[in-house]
């Protein structure tokens, strides 16, 4: 068996643990550090996981890296929304492959130089869109992919969080936006599974009821986005987290697809399919695990099955995987050209 991948963890809040405890359980890594700005933070869950801690990731990339010991030669980057650029750009810089916490970047610019600045020092540079690997979402992939529904007309997405995420859970809400910090996922899949570009976009966002929580009149409550494709299909967007504390859950999503031939329905905490033919339907529910669900006292689902797909492309050297950031750029285009969209009351137009 081939020696395991040495890697690190930078930013290492909930997501980032979860990184950590994952690379921890598989046979084919061994986590050799992590390292978060909070410096308590960062000693504490190393000292739980019995790794080396660093406050500054550069440091821990200039002594274990390839340019240092060697022991590290990939790295997950899950830092705040808005604080993913220059970590990456050092992790790259550093020779290290990248993994990293989806959105990218919130910035078209610095995406597109992360893509190039990957290319130029050949390293693998992936974006952790797990929800690709949920088994109900790959069963909508084969159903788009294989022409079953016909023509795609419409597609209605929505993303919901409660309240307390970005009041409680986070204290960087008013740096993000729903569109960036949830509907990543959303972005990512539609325009994978159409295999399609967006061509426009109109979009409106709605303030004023976290804001006065949160004391910031930036933040925004949610963003309602149409997006028209270039072969024709025209997607509505909702995402928002302003739901209720008496809502049971921290987040919920729903899907809907109307083609030429056939629909479907699918919810997301409840995991069922409904789908629609002239002459029949049929109904489904899915079990197991989920995005990340504890069996038999290790993390199973499509997360994992995401950090597996990103080790596999570092170990074999491919640096064009279907979730790479160079594959995945056009969910950043399109996040830019919403907030765009919602700003300027006008409709945006998606280059090339």
């Amino acid at each position: 068996m081939s020696a395991k991948l040495g890697v690190g963890v930078i930013g290492v809040g909930i997501l980032g643990s979860r990184h950590a405890r994952v690379y921890q359980e598989q046979d084919a890594t061994q986590l050799v550090a992590i390292a978060d700005s909070d410096q308590k933070k960062s000693d504490e869950l190393g000292a739980k996981l019995n790794v080396r801690a660093y406050a500054d990731h550069r440091a821990m990339i200039a002594a274990l890296g390839p340019k240092g010991s060697g022991e590290m030669g990939a790295v997950t980057v899950s830092t705040p929304d808005f604080a993913h650029f220059e970590i990456v750009r050092d992790c790259l810089e550093g020779g290290l492959d990248a993994f990293v916490e989806k959105p990218l970047t919130m910035d078209v610019g610095e995406a597109s130089s992360l893509v190039s600045l990957a290319s130029k020092n050949s390293g693998v540079l992936v974006v952790n869109y797990s929800q690709r690997w949920l088994p109900e979402h790959r069963h909508v992939e084969d159903l788009l992919r294989s022409s079953s529904l016909g023509s795609i007309a419409f597609i209605e997405s929505h993303r919901w969080d409660a309240a307390w995420v970005p009041q409680k859970m986070i204290g960087w809400g008013p740096k993000t936006t729903p569109i960036h910090f949830m509907s990543s996922h959303d972005i990512d899949l539609i325009t994978y599974w159409l295999d399609d570009k967006v061509d426009s976009v109109q979009a409106m966002a709605h303030k004023g009821i976290l804001s006065a929580s949160l004391g910031n009149p930036e933040i925004v409550d949610g963003i309602i986005a149409i997006l028209r494709f270039r072969k024709g299909t025209v997607v509505s967007l909702h995402s928002s987290w302003i739901l209720p504390s008496g809502f049971p859950l921290a987040a919920d999503s729903y899907l809907e697809v109307l083609g030429e031939t056939g629909s479907l329905f699918l919810t997301g905490s409840g995991r069922e399919l409904r789908l629609y033919k002239n002459d029949w339907a049929e109904k489904m529910t899915y079990s197991g695990p989920a995005t990340a669900n504890e069996v038999q006292g290790r993390l199973e689902g499509a997360f994992v099955k995401s950090l597996l797909s990103f080790v596999d492309a570092s170990r074999k050297r491919d640096f064009h995987v279907p979730t790479s950031a160079g594959r995945t750029i056009h969910v950043v285009e399109v996040q830019d050209a919403i907030i765009r969209a919602a700003q300027t009351a006008s409709i945006v137009h998606l280059k090339g």
